[in-house]
């Protein structure tokens, strides 16, 4: 399903509205206990290479502003970390870098991002969690050995048919990219968004519980 939504009527709908930015210290609704932000790694810390462009850290969004705070890392299940490494060994052999838009997303941000675009399919309803929402989703691109960026059929966030793996259109550089990327990920046991080529989950993500924990420690 590709939504027609007259994109900016929605966006700034949404914005004259949503709550404030998220805050580090996560909301009432959400778990967010020691415990619970024990769950997560810093994905550098296992993919040293990993370029982090977190795009809700800045407002080069679909939404318009920014919606994480400065001290938004990228963060993950360490199943998921492990299976980004396995990416990323694999990929770096032939000559590619892994770059992350979005990892571990407050449950919060969630629900901003639900009253803008409350589409199923591209934003989970935050009553039930993305999987952003569990550490179990990662959303990523692929760069050179030297950090630039290689042409992808969309940019980030392109809610469009243009963004689907099955999409046939664009430059045939474009094509053979998102199929090495998504060669990679798959290979390593990932799941891809079939509307998304950006977005990958693990398998068994929706048996995570949701999450709203700190980027940073307290």
């Amino acid at each position: 399903m590709t939504p027609r939504l007259g994109w900016g009527v929605v966006v700034a709908l949404g914005l004259s509205s949503g709550p404030a930015l998220a805050s580090d210290a996560g909301t009432p609704k959400a778990t967010a206990t020691p415990k619970a932000a024990a769950s997560l790694v810093d994905a550098t810390t296992v993919v040293p290479d990993l370029v982090v462009d977190l795009r809700y850290a800045t407002a080069d969004n679909f939404l318009k502003r920014k919606v994480y705070p400065d001290t938004a890392r990228c963060l993950l299940l360490p199943a998921s970390a492990e299976r980004l490494k396995k990416a990323a060994d694999v990929l770096r052999a032939r000559g590619y870098r892994l770059k992350v838009y979005d990892c571990y997303r407050p449950r919060a941000v969630q629900y901003q991002m639900w009253e803008i675009m409350p589409v199923p399919g591209y934003v989970a309803n935050p009553r039930t969690g993305s999987n952003h929402n569990r550490g179990g989703a990662v959303d990523l691109t692929l760069t050179t050995l030297e950090g630039q960026e290689v042409e992808m059929p969309t940019p980030f966030d392109t809610f469009t048919r243009a963004a689907h793996h099955g999409y046939e259109g664009g430059t045939e550089a474009s094509r053979k990219h998102r199929e090495i990327l998504r060669e990679a990920m798959e290979g390593v046991g990932f799941k891809r968004n079939r509307m998304e080529w950006w977005h990958y989950d693990l398998p068994d993500a929706k048996k995570r519980p949701v999450l709203d924990v700190p980027f940073s420690p307290p």
